[in-house]
């Protein structure tokens, strides 16, 4: 059966609803054009033509309405994870709307469509954030199972050999006291555990948990990137008790 315009309108329109969600409706006033509405709103022309299913872009009329999809500017240290969880919506929703991959790195400025807020999505983001934890924790015992070597300077650790990308899990169970960026280490998260060792895991580029949340063995953490100094992927593990360093591989686990 072939639809015709006014029933594909209607499915374009009810599609465009749920996807998008919560927008602005504008009124065309005298003066208004696509070029200021696209500046004032930071969305792009051909989105606002192809969500108003608008062929003619001079074809706007004083008193026509339009939906303007919202949108979000990308700050310095935003991440997709990161976003999608401040602005309460789905993760994959958002990389889909914005035609881009889930592992993308964000640019200062760049600017995002935001799909639909949904309470109930919560849940959804939590689980897709952190990986159900599989039952043998011996696989636990280092952050990352790649090549390891000492550091024995100012900062005394075990730097990981890994691949852009690779997951970075925590070793043991507690609560994240420290997600913030540290210079040469990447993103830098601390996880104090009950008897109060704090672990330091560096070299993330990606941070999948904030200050507050309860970790447990495997769960993870971060994504791995490429070290600002060296140009090559790893991450950086520490671990300390009562501000004291202690050697990595004899920490409690667990």
């Amino acid at each position: 059966m072939k639809l015709n315009k006014k029933a594909l309108l209607i499915i374009f329109l009810s599609f465009s609803y749920l996807l998008f969600g919560e927008n602005s409706v504008i009124t065309i006033e005298k003066g208004d054009t696509l070029y200021k509405i696209s500046r004032e709103y930071k969305v792009s022309i051909s989105l606002i033509l192809s969500f108003n299913n608008i062929e003619n872009a001079d074809s706007l009329s004083i008193g026509q309405k339009i939906q303007i999809p919202s949108s979000y500017t990308v700050k310095k240290g935003d991440t997709l994870y990161g976003i999608a969880r401040t602005e309460n919506v789905s993760f994959d929703k958002l990389c889909t709307i914005n035609n881009i991959k889930k592992d993308k790195l964000l640019k200062l400025g760049e600017i995002l469509i935001l799909p639909e807020k949904d309470i109930q999505e919560k849940e959804i983001l939590v689980t897709a954030k952190e990986p159900p934890i599989e039952s043998s924790k011996t696989e636990y015992f280092w952050p990352h199972d790649g090549q390891r070597v000492s550091m024995n300077g100012k900062l005394k650790g075990e730097e990981i050999l890994g691949e852009k990308g690779d997951k970075i899990i925590s070793v043991s169970s507690g609560m994240v006291v420290w997600v913030a960026p540290y210079r040469g280490y990447g993103q830098l998260i601390m996880v104090e555990n009950n008897d109060h060792h704090i672990y330091a895991y560096g070299g993330n580029d990606e941070t999948f948990v904030k200050v507050g949340d309860k970790v447990q063995p495997g769960t993870t953490l971060g994504l791995m990137g490429i070290n600002s100094v060296e140009k090559n992927a790893k991450a950086f593990f520490f671990v300390y008790k009562d501000g004291k360093p202690v050697a990595p591989d004899k920490a409690p686990r667990g």
